[in-house]
């Protein structure tokens, strides 16, 4: 009986690693039309054991991200900025390697720019969202993860009228530099 039982098991590992990716981000507004712009995402994360095929993952990412817009005239305006932001999901496995993963997200603005203009005084500093993804998580240490924010909070100070909010979808690739084990099994 005790083989059967530890069938389809494996040991957690909680850990320390990096990661990083390319994204896609932009604005969300009922009132603009905002397009995509590539930007990138990376920086450390520590996913943590929390019992039977659960692990709750903290993350600290300097993500960049931004907008773009077509104006009337024709031009386009692109936006860029730089935010750090800290993602905490909570990860459900379904089997021993593929995870599907939902959280909450804030972040700080560093920097914003279009146009060649530093424009961080027209942006809302704080951002505060939530995020879902599906995940891949191997015994060896990498992680693969595809994962959408939306963001909550108007990112313009001053606002009335277009309430744009960030949206990202990111792909990263991670790899746990450092794993703790303490023997707990997954199912």
């Amino acid at each position: 009986m005790a083989p059967l039982l530890g069938h389809g098991q494996r040991p957690s590992h909680s850990g320390l690693g990096y990661m990083g990716g390319p994204q896609a981000a932009t604005w969300r507004s009922e009132a603009v039309n905002y397009r995509a712009v590539p930007g990138l995402a990376a920086g450390l994360y520590v996913p943590v054991w929390a019992g039977n095929r659960v692990e709750i993952q903290p993350e600290l990412l300097l993500s960049l991200q931004g907008a773009s817009r077509d104006l009337p005239d024709g031009e386009r305006t692109i936006m860029r900025t730089l935010h750090a932001t800290m993602p905490v999901s909570l990860k459900i496995f379904l089997n021993s390697t593929v995870n599907i993963q939902a959280g909450v997200q804030g972040g700080y603005l560093l920097m914003a720019k279009a146009d060649g203009q530093d424009i961080s005084d027209e942006l809302s500093p704080l951002d505060m969202g939530v995020n879902v993804g599906v995940g891949i998580g191997t015994m060896r240490g990498l992680d693969i993860t595809l994962r959408y924010y939306s963001g909550l909070s108007n990112a313009l100070v001053e606002d009335l009228t277009i309430y744009p909010s960030n949206r990202t979808l990111q792909l990263t690739i991670g790899h746990r530099f450092k794993q703790f084990t303490r023997g707990r099994k997954r199912n």
